[in-house]
């Protein structure tokens, strides 16, 4: 079994975390479990190497509760062991975690969900309420509450601020849970108020733009004559040109491609809003290749991109996600901090679109948003169009400040 020094093992993980894009706070979490939990466990256990059984011993000696609520603690140890055994880090996905919804809060937890899909939410929607009700169920049971009665507005409220990772989805599962709670009379009018009128501090958030030369560089870097290449890239077009979510992109179907008239329309799957745009020759002739050289045409699923094995189905967003990722850092585009996906593609269209002068109904409307509310995010990143709308300051003459009578004299 292969071993090595934690130290080293530590120092080797931080330097391949920071060149696969890991911001600085989320390696000073992983380490700070690594030094100080990790580290611990190791001298009080009398080890001085790192093994995979090892982290698979320190985690079990760990709550099965904490392992749940806090992903940070397996994937510190995941993180360790692929390092340890290939010396890179493997891509984590997260499994789907199994909750146990029994008891008297549970069974009332189950009640809001079957609501939810009965009110038929999105699948990830109900995916969303699904973790954050299983979660807040695992947190009430650490702090043996397994009544109704005992759940209050400041326990849902310290449950909420516990999260670091998208608190804002934990704030809105909470209110929908106070709010149907009350209504199916489990608890009186006046429960969660206090969760209502709290501000959740929403942090904002400033799109991740690259420029032209960046966005062609990535594009570049596809290789279209391995297998899967030329799928890859003309799904990135899709994204980097026509601005498609990753969603749209992996559902779309032939049904959506006018090449007569040279549109592609389809409804979004997030907002299920109707866009039309138009198919450009660079994306219609990627398309066009895909098609010819590449896909499986033989066929009966409908879907434009296919695995490219049996059995042939809808490409994976998992596919999609792996294949940009390996393009921009073959691209050695510096992704400084920015968010490095297809959706970054259609950050950038939008404020190419707002620095080429476009309006911000139009840029909304080739985007989908249901308002323009939602694209002035990128005004914000356009500080070269915002200085072109501040006025000059004609000067003052000194004579001004020196004249008889009026306000600065009285």
């Amino acid at each position: 079994m292969e071993t090595k020094s934690l130290t080293i093992l530590i120092n080797e993980s931080v330097m391949l975390m920071r060149g696969v894009g890991y911001s600085e706070k989320s390696i000073l979490r992983f380490k700070q479990i690594w030094d100080s939990k990790l580290n611990n466990f190791m001298s009080v256990k009398g080890f001085e190497h790192y093994s995979t059984s090892i982290g698979e011993a320190f985690l079990a000696t760990l709550p099965e509760e904490k392992v749940l609520m806090s992903s940070h603690l397996r994937r510190s140890i995941t993180i360790l062991d692929s390092v340890l055994q290939s010396g890179s880090i493997s891509r984590y996905i997260p499994q789907k975690q199994e909750f146990d919804f029994s008891g008297e809060i549970g069974s009332v937890f189950l009640q809001l969900i079957d609501y939810k899909r009965a009110m038929r939410v999105s699948p990830n929607t109900l995916y969303v309420y699904t973790r954050v009700l299983g979660r807040l169920l695992t947190f009430l049971h650490l702090k043996s509450i397994d009544t109704l009665e005992d759940v209050s507005d400041k326990l849902l409220l310290e449950f909420v601020d516990s999260s670091q990772i998208n608190p804002g989805h934990r704030f809105q599962v909470v209110k929908g849970l106070c709010k149907f709670l009350v209504g199916q009379g489990y608890k009186p009018p006046y429960f969660g108020m206090l969760v209502k009128g709290f501000k959740f501090p929403m942090r904002e958030k400033l799109p991740s733009v690259y420029s032209t030369e960046e966005i062609t560089a990535i594009g570049s870097a596809i290789n279209r004559k391995e297998l899967g290449g030329k799928r890859l890239y003309a799904a990135f077009l899709l994204g980097a040109i026509l601005g498609l979510r990753r969603s749209d992109i992996i559902n779309l179907t032939f049904s959506n491609i006018d090449w007569e008239h040279n549109t592609v329309s389809l409804f979004q799957e997030k907002t299920k809003k109707r866009v039309e745009l138009p198919l450009t020759k660079e994306v219609g002739s990627a398309i066009i290749d895909y098609l010819k050289n590449e896909r499986k045409n033989d066929c009966a699923d409908k879907h434009v991109f296919l695995t490219l094995k049996p059995p042939f189905q809808k490409m994976s967003v998992n596919t999609l996600y792996v294949g940009i990722q390996t393009a921009i850092w073959a691209s050695g585009v510096n992704v400084e901090r920015r968010h490095h996906g297809i959706h970054a593609m259609r950050h950038s269209l939008a404020t190419r679109l707002l620095k080429d002068g476009q309006p911000l109904p139009m840029i909304a409307n080739v985007l989908g948003h249901s308002s323009s509310n939602s694209t002035k995010s990128y005004l914000r990143v356009d500080m070269d169009g915002l200085k072109k709308c501040l006025l000059p300051i004609p000067p003052v003459p000194l004579t001004f400040y020196e004249q008889k009578g009026g306000i600065f004299y009285e």
